[in-house]
């Protein structure tokens, strides 16, 4: 009999399960995985405790795409995504039980969700049912006896469990933390993606970029394709390149911007070597293709290396598709735009220096008409370098909102914020909660301003409820 019957009293029981909130490795969820039955024996190039995924009820394997990195993980797997959903015809390195099953399938799992817990693992781009999300729970309650899962194991193993009988044989695997221990490392990628190496999550990954590096490169398998978008190489990163199954951005495939070569910074840290004002266009280039594609919202590294991975599985678009997928991408709070009370604001998950440095690259990219200002409504986790966050964006951002995050622990206050607007002399209003600081932005905002929300999941999720009620 199954513990719950709804899926937030699953959730809030799974907060309170394993007594640390992460806890990285790999035997306890591969122990309950291969009690569900949904791991192949290991392969001679497996990862220590890692196996093939297998559908259900056929011999078949899927085909598993992992994506490990800082930062643009997220915009990897939304390019993938909304490409192979799109794909007309099945994929060539699926064997042919695979191919006759529904190739125009993809499944993805992601972290964290912004709205809803359903998010998070996703089927042809729609978020599962909770109906759903609670039977695979309820098996894995049943399969793991008195062993204790982290809330993170349990989704993954939720998701491949969905994707198992729901026979996807096409799956996205987003890493949550770090890679090597990471719970979705439990499957072997048959392609792995490296999309960035920065500094975050120092107390679970260190300080260290070439260490962070290795921790990244643990998803990858020797013998089958690795895809590396970070442009500022580490010592592993290197080495790593040197294999014949590595692709590297710069070296095997490449990015460049078009439009005003006005260069007016430099990206450190796996980000555009140069942005450019007005940059409306860039040149991808890759094997035998070279095209000029519109600019898209996403990080261009990460669109870059899943264009790689679609001609790897031999679903590369073709131009013409190419050019409309880059119109349409979108991917909820990556520099996402819409109007609220006929005001523009702007959407960013932006949470560490890297990211910090990226969305101050892309205001810069697309100034305010008629000298509009930018005005920013700020919220961080209090475990964050808020001092690197804010000093990527002094120049672009004209006066800052802060307000407190009442319901997240993790959350820095605003009044702590604000000793670092004093001492960089930041034009700045405190109000109680990170939505009166929407509010007050909202109404001094005039024609022209723009409103940039940003610093972490939490905070897009708070403001975006707000304005969508």
């Amino acid at each position: 009999m199954s513990r719950f019957f709804q899926l937030n009293d699953w959730l809030r029981w799974l907060e309170t399960l394993h007594p640390k909130a992460i806890d990285l490795g790999l035997q306890r969820v591969y122990t309950v995985a291969c009690a569900l039955d949904l791991l192949q024996p290991a392969s001679v190039i497996s990862h220590e405790f890692s196996a093939a995924f297998k559908l259900q009820d056929t011999e078949a394997r899927a085909t598993v795409i992992t994506v490990a990195g800082t930062n643009g993980k997220g915009s990897c797997v939304s390019v993938l995504e909304q490409s192979l959903i799109n794909r007309s015809v099945p994929n060539a390195t699926a064997n042919s039980a695979a191919k006759a099953l529904a190739p125009e399938l993809v499944g993805s799992y992601t972290s964290p969700h912004i709205h809803h817990f359903c998010e998070r693992i996703r089927i042809d781009m729609q978020p599962v049912s909770e109906v759903l999300v609670c039977e695979a729970f309820a098996a894995i309650d049943t399969a793991r006896g008195e062993l204790s899962l982290t809330y993170f194991e349990f989704g993954t193993l939720a998701a491949l469990w969905i994707f198992a009988q729901k026979n996807i044989p096409t799956i996205i695997l987003e890493v949550g933390l770090g890679g090597r221990l990471d719970a979705v490392n439990i499957v072997d990628a048959d392609i792995a993606v490296v999309t960035s190496i920065d500094i975050d999550h120092e107390e679970w990954l260190g300080s260290d970029r070439n260490i962070i590096s290795q921790e990244k490169l643990g998803v990858a398998r020797a013998g089958r394709p690795l895809v590396i978008a970070e442009i500022n190489l580490t010592p592993a990163l290197h080495l790593a390149a040197n294999s014949e199954d590595s692709l590297l951005i710069d070296r095997d495939f490449s990015i460049r911007l078009q439009g005003d070569v006005r260069a007016v910074a430099t990206c450190e840290s796996g980000g555009i070597p140069g942005h450019l004002i007005q940059a409306q266009h860039w040149q991808f280039q890759y094997k035998d293709l070279v095209c000029v594609l519109p600019l898209p919202s996403l990080p261009l590294p990460s669109v870059a290396a899943a264009l790689v991975v679609l001609d790897l599985i031999e679903s590369r678009p073709a131009p013409i598709a190419l050019t409309a997928l880059m119109q349409s991408l979108t991917l909820t709070g990556r520099f996402q735009k819409t109007l609220v009370a006929e005001r523009c604001v702007i959407f960013d998950v932006a949470h560490n220096p890297a990211a910090a440095i990226h969305l101050a690259s892309r205001l810069s990219q697309e100034p305010t008409s008629k000298q509009g200002r930018t005005l920013a409504v700020m919220a961080v986790m209090s475990d964050k370098d808020h001092d690197a966050i804010l000093k990527p964006l002094l120049k672009v951002i004209d006066h800052w909102y802060l307000g407190d995050l009442v319901k997240v622990p993790r959350a820095a206050r605003a009044q702590d914020l604000s000793v670092l607007m004093r001492h960089y002399q930041c034009s700045y209003d405190i109000e109680s909660t990170i939505e009166n600081a929407f509010h007050k932005a909202s109404s001094v905002a005039c024609e022209h301003d723009r409103i940039i929300v940003f610093g972490s999941f939490y905070t897009v999720a708070a403001i975006q409820s707000l304005v969508d009620h």
